[in-house]
């Protein structure tokens, strides 16, 4: 068969400058989709053809036009309240609901549509059905016989209410039975069901728009409140050197660190993101003369090597083989004689992008990153992303929220719950006799209970401060592998108070946000998984930590090191502390000195590491110690990963992570997000975890292994009849007897020669 002639993926087929808007360039750069083997054809039995990739520099223009993320091509959005019905009990109820308005042009057509039921035996006149926005009451509507079945409010949304970012929905309802003053809120004839129906309308556009995209960075690569968050890629040149990937690797943290789900940022090379001629927003990250294919007719034609800068920041829209979408690449290239490692934290520090500001940046002098302050993690109810909790008298409402131990500490002490209150005057009055009303706090910790006496309690200042400490047991925590489920309810109501119809008769708790988890803990040493990913991450961030990269590596190997990156830095809350360094193979004499004063992770096959090869016997896992040793099945063995003391310095530590499977082996992958997070949450005490193809995750503890062989070995003897042993010893003695008698006879034979 006749071997295509695919020319190389830089070369330039045209290069036209067009101008439009106040002099910007487009520059049409050609790449070859790369097939999977010489000849191949595409589904149709035509020649894959080349993507053209279309860049219009942006640095001039007034206002930028590009694809909105998330946004299908049917206009609008729709944002749906629950996935199952919510069921509102008692006189006062309330139900709320955070939606947020996407980056991207909204037209005029938005609005909420509240679709509800609710009891027949409502008075419809003294029931209500309220709907806000923002705190803001849009609608109220009686809730009548003719409404009980099947009752719909359509509510028009205006500009304060679809303005970008995070928006409140609170559904309030007040309903009463009869005409009693005195209505009991705890007859369960009173509800008002809202269905999972309801929903907002956004009139959202395929295309939103900028004058200033630096200023709005980091979007729109990533999109906090969005549904997806991540919309981008990471690409850098073919053969990135070290500091180039150490740079990459921290954008890709510092992103995910500001998006709710901490999705990893994928990471790929210039040749895999050409052959894949997918319209997306990138960001390019590296040294200018580093590009080979595209990127490289781009920077020729924009004179980005010759310029005279620290670090470059150039924004440009890009259409793939002409498309009617355009999607935003943001151009990142290192100067001469600079390192990613003096510039790069201009895009990962949250002070600097603060700063940034236009569509394209030269920067000659880089100011330097403040150091990092060493302050403890919080684990309050603000750095949870939780508000402050208020409870009110005639509300049956409960708030619960979740606080995570991070999984790197190991806990020396009493854990408690400090909770920072302010308690309503009339709910602290003195009251004489029997009758005297009891007015109680009740905190549960994943389904522990735990109530607090409020008139029991002594103000800390005169402004009604009031604190409370509740402790947590170890067996709780444990149980809930570190994450505690924290739910607040009050009982405030007067004595003989049957029913509350006031929604607020001026009793209340509040619920302080800087409420926190007390934990005495210290970040251990110890070479296992159970704290993982101590004793790498420290409370400030990474610490003498350092990463062995093989000498080849693909876009699939650095997604994956971003992926477990990603995963080491989530509960760290200030990652200007992070500090890592990046090695890579073949390690000269200089690097086999510095790598002994790191703790090392090494990613992928043993075959790619000539440093662990030329010491297979000192690592815990390779072609002589396989898995079946540790009742483990090599067949059914998808990943591995094991801990040990270092190769290079017995004090520190080293962590591999590999593929088991030899067909995933050749496909470069060797890491696993479950695999990483059952290290996260299993706290199991292992030096190997093994993750099969079913996904089952099995942690092996090396002492138990050999406890439980020489365990064996002692059964084994113990099983030994004692008669049987009582006729060894006579059968040894009798041969021993005999030997001695024949050595006398042999003497006495020597003797008589003589």
């Amino acid at each position: 068969m006749k071997r295509n002639n695919w020319k190389p993926a830089f070369a330039l087929l045209t290069v036209t400058a067009l101008l439009f808007g106040q002099g910007v360039g487009t520059i049409y750069a050609q790449g070859t989709t790369a097939p999977t083997q010489a000849g191949a054809t595409a589904p149709s039995g035509q020649a894959i053809r080349q993507a053209v990739f279309t860049f219009s520099n942006l640095a001039k223009q007034a206002k930028t036009t590009y694809a909105s993320n998330g946004i299908d091509k049917t206009p609008g959005t729709v944002l749906r309240f629950t996935s199952e019905p919510v069921t509102l009990d008692g006189v006062n109820e309330s139900f709320a609901y955070f939606y947020s308005v996407p980056r991207a042009t909204i037209g005029s057509n938005n609005y909420l549509e509240i679709s509800f039921s609710h009891s027949e035996l409502l008075n419809g006149t003294r029931s209500t059905l309220t709907v806000s926005v923002d705190d803001k009451p849009l609608k109220s509507v009686f809730l009548t016989k003719e409404t009980a079945q099947q009752g719909k409010i359509r509510i028009p949304l205006g500009a304060d209410e679809t303005a970008l970012g995070f928006h409140k929905i609170t559904i309030t309802k007040h309903s009463l039975l009869t005409d009693n003053i005195c209505d009991d809120q705890n007859d369960p004839a009173n509800w008002v069901k809202i269905d999972k129906s309801s929903f907002a309308f956004l009139d959202t556009q395929a295309v939103t728009s900028s004058a200033d995209l630096l200023r709005e960075y980091p979007v729109p690569f990533v999109e906090p409140g969005n549904s997806t968050e991540v919309f981008t890629k990471i690409v850098v040149p073919d053969a990135a050197d070290q500091d180039v990937v150490a740079a990459a690797l921290k954008v890709a943290t510092s992103l995910s660190a500001q998006t709710a789900t901490k999705r990893p940022i994928p990471i790929m090379t210039e040749s895999e993101w050409k052959a894949k001629g997918e319209l997306g927003h990138v960001i390019a990250l590296g040294n200018p003369e580093g590009w080979t294919g595209p990127l490289k007719t781009l920077v020729a034609e924009q004179g980005i090597a010759t310029r005279e800068q620290k670090l470059g920041l150039d924004y440009y829209q890009m259409r793939v083989n002409q498309s009617a979408e355009a999607k935003l690449m943001l151009l990142v290239s290192r100067g001469k004689e600079t390192n990613f490692a003096e510039t790069i934290h201009l895009l990962t520090d949250k002070e600097m992008n603060k700063q940034l500001a236009g569509n394209q940046l030269t920067v000659k002098q880089v100011p330097r990153v403040q150091a990092a302050e060493q302050s403890p993690i919080s684990l309050s109810l603000a750095s949870g992303g939780y508000s402050h909790v208020m409870l009110e008298h005639g509300s049956s409402r409960t708030e619960q929220v979740t606080l995570k131990i991070p999984s790197h500490w190991k806990i020396t002490g009493d854990v408690t719950l400090d909770l920072k209150l302010k308690i309503s005057p009339l709910l602290m009055q003195k009251y004489e006799g029997e009758d005297k009303p009891q007015h109680q706090l009740t905190v549960t910790v994943n389904g522990v209970p735990y109530t607090v006496m409020l008139q029991q309690l002594k103000a800390v200042d005169d402004n009604d401060n009031y604190h409370v400490s509740i402790p947590i047991s170890q067996s709780v925590i444990k149980e809930a592998n570190h994450a505690l489920t924290v739910s607040f309810s009050a009982s405030m109501n007067q004595k003989g108070d049957v029913c509350a119809p006031e929604n607020n008769m001026g009793r209340w708790v509040f619920v302080d946000k800087e409420s926190s988890l007390n934990v005495p803990h210290e970040v251990p040493a110890q070479r296992s998984f159970r704290y993982w990913p101590a004793p790498y991450v420290q409370d400030a961030g990474l610490k003498d930590t350092a990463f062995l990269l093989p000498e080849k590596w693909t876009g699939s190997y650095l997604s994956q090191f971003s992926m477990l990156m990603n995963n080491m830095l989530s509960e760290v809350s200030n990652q200007k502390g992070s500090s890592f360094v990046i090695f890579q193979e073949p390690l000269n004499e200089k690097a086999l000195q510095e790598i002994a004063s790191y703790n090392v992770i090494a990613m992928g096959d043993i075959e790619q590491y000539p440093s662990l090869q030329k010491v297979q016997g000192q690592l815990l896992i390779n072609e002589a110690k396989q898995l079946n040793q540790y009742h483990v099945i090599n067949e059914t063995s998808r990943y591995v990963a094991w801990v040990q003391p270092s190769i290079w310095n017995q004090e520190r530590t080293l962590s591999v992570f590999q593929s088991a499977d030899k067909s995933k082996a050749s496909q470069g992958t060797f890491l696993h997000a479950d695999l990483l997070e059952y290290l996260k949450n299993s706290n199991e005490d292992g030096q190997i975890v093994v993750m099969s193809k079913s996904n089952e995750v099995l942690s092996i503890q090396l002492e138990d292994h050999e406890e439980k062989q020489t365990k064996g070995i002692n059964e084994v003897v113990g099983n030994i009849p004692l008669w049987l042993i009582g006729v060894i010893l006579v059968v040894f003695l009798i041969v021993l007897v005999i030997f001695i008698r024949l050595l006398k006879k042999e003497k006495e034979k020597s003797r008589r020669r003589k």
